[in-house]
């Protein structure tokens, strides 16, 4: 026995419940898996960012140690090389490694991807051990043709202002 309440109204709309239910199911499964695949985008274009980073710290630290000064000066982005003339750049890394002697190993403190009209800047921030003793860097990145280029380079030691 059924009563009047069980039994569909014809034109209340009642026999489409169960579909509109399945349709909003579907629409969040959808967004769930766009949603996942954005993030896992994200996640694996910041680890290739670190591991460029990474590698291009290395470098920077080699041409350093080795007083390659030029070759950090025109491997650079235009906007280093903007920021301040040829020979006060030159000079300022002749100072940093007078002062601190030959970079050793470096510990990667924190990192920042941006990604504006501008371009891709990576910022790393590490914890570098020279002979002369610790600094604090950051080195912002712009990411073009496959690789980084140095975009801002800034360096914290107390030995810079002792020595």
């Amino acid at each position: 026995m059924s009563t009047s309440a069980d039994l569909p109204i014809p034109g209340s709309g009642q026999t489409k419940t169960p579909r509109m239910r399945v349709l909003w199911k579907w629409s969040l499964v959808v967004a769930a898996v766009v949603l996942i695949f954005f993030m896992w985008q994200c996640g694996s274009a910041f680890l290739q960012g670190q591991k460029l980073a990474n590698a291009a710290v290395r470098h920077f630290h080699e041409q350093l140690n080795t007083e390659a000064y030029e070759e950090i000066y025109r491997s650079s982005d235009e906007r280093f090389r903007a920021a301040q003339s040829h020979d006060q750049l030159i000079m300022f890394l002749q100072a940093v490694h007078r002062k601190l002697g030959n970079a050793g190993r470096e510990s990667q403190v924190n990192m920042s991807v941006n990604a504006t009209t501008g371009g891709t800047f990576i910022t790393t921030w590490y914890t570098t051990a020279f002979t002369g003793g610790s600094a604090s860097e950051s080195f912002t990145w712009t990411k073009g043709g496959g690789g980084l280029k140095l975009c801002r380079y800034h360096i914290e030691s107390n030995a810079l202002v002792t020595q």
